[in-house]
């Protein structure tokens, strides 16, 4: 192997067949090559890689090619910016770019880099979840260059190496209760969204994004472009009508403070618990809370896939294990007159 550690190129042998491993960086492009150099002449190998390096510092730029920084700077301005929660896909983004080598061609990233990619974020406590975060949005950067930009990418799947999770710990309110106990203990201008969240089981997202034409009050229904990209409805309960209906029309938006609309309450939301004497849970845990209690209520699975809006019931399946108290009454009930021993 080359001694010089700043050579652009290194040559081994495999038998006795020189092989290289070429790694430059040019145009603020990284080209990264493994490859047999077909020769067991040692001289020989080392001309072909430096001939190699010329043709591709002497050609004109390569326009299949694309680096991954460039590729997520174009992403975010085709894609990202018209997504949901920009700022916290953005963060994501930047830590991706710190983790790989933003130069690197999406055609040279190899399965050694992704794992490599991995165990950095492990070194790192980085959660399974937020790994498979990361490879998500490398893979929908990938599969943007390659199905419109017509630019070369990694020929292996990247998520295939998604990390097993953990199985989720669902958690929710115990009873509507608790949930008033909030409400009073909440600022003026969060209690309808408190209210909202509860009585629809809708993201917090999308309850701040509300758009008063998207509440349709005569037929008592909420409708919107979901998750999926499918139009959703969600029914408007008597109790949530009366809600919106006190809320002063004074912008497009349904939830604002000062006729501003409300980008994030996490503040407000943590006092309230708070103040309210509530251990901490996220505002996610309402939606856990209303497909907790229609599923108890109701033992039907696929009625709380179409409230919550999964676009299939796999989603759904996390909260069938709460079926158990179920099977637990009504084994208690058949067998209520235990078998007398003798």
């Amino acid at each position: 192997m080359a001694t010089n550690n700043n050579s652009p190129f290194r040559i081994f042998r495999r038998g006795e067949i020189w092989h290289a491993y070429i790694s430059f960086t040019h145009q603020k492009r990284r080209f990264v090559f493994r490859e047999s150099t077909g020769t067991a002449d040692r001289e020989i190998a080392q001309q072909y890689c430096i001939d190699k390096i010329n043709a591709i510092m002497q050609s004109p730029d390569l326009t299949n090619e694309i680096t991954l920084d460039e590729a997520a700077a174009r992403w975010t301005t085709e894609v990202l910016q018209y997504q949901k929660s920009v700022q916290s896909r953005l963060v994501a983004l930047n830590l991706l770019l710190q983790e790989m080598d933003p130069t690197v061609l999406l055609s040279q990233i190899t399965k050694a880099d992704i794992s490599r990619f991995i165990d950095g974020c492990r070194t790192r406590n980085r959660k399974p979840a937020t790994i498979n975060r990361y490879l998500a949005l490398l893979s929908a950067i990938c599969t943007r260059a390659h199905n419109y930009w017509d630019c070369r990418t990694p020929e292996f799947k990247i998520l295939q190496f998604k990390q097993k999770e953990p199985v989720e710990n669902i958690k929710f309110f115990a009873d509507m209760d608790t949930i008033q106990k909030i409400v009073n203990s909440a600022a003026k201008h969060l209690k309808p969204i408190i209210l909202t969240g509860i009585y629809t089981g809708m993201r917090v997202g999308r309850i701040l994004d509300l758009k008063w034409d998207q509440v349709d009050l005569t037929h008592n229904q909420i409708v919107f472009i979901g998750k999926n990209g499918m139009n959703q409805s969600v029914p408007i309960v008597p109790a949530l009508a009366e809600v919106l209906k006190a809320i002063p029309r004074t912008h497009e938006n349904v939830f604002t403070y000062r006729k501003v609309p409300i980008r994030s309450i996490k503040k407000g939301w943590r006092s309230a618990l708070e103040t309210a004497g509530v251990p901490y849970q996220s505002f996610h845990t309402l939606r856990h809370t209303v497909a907790t209690w229609l599923l108890r209520d109701s033992h039907d699975l696929r009625l709380v896939k179409d409230v919550l809006g999964h676009k299939t019931i796999q989603t759904t399946i996390k909260y069938a294990h709460l079926e158990n108290d179920r099977r637990a009454a009504g084994m208690c009930k058949l067998f209520a007159q235990p078998v007398k021993k003798k």
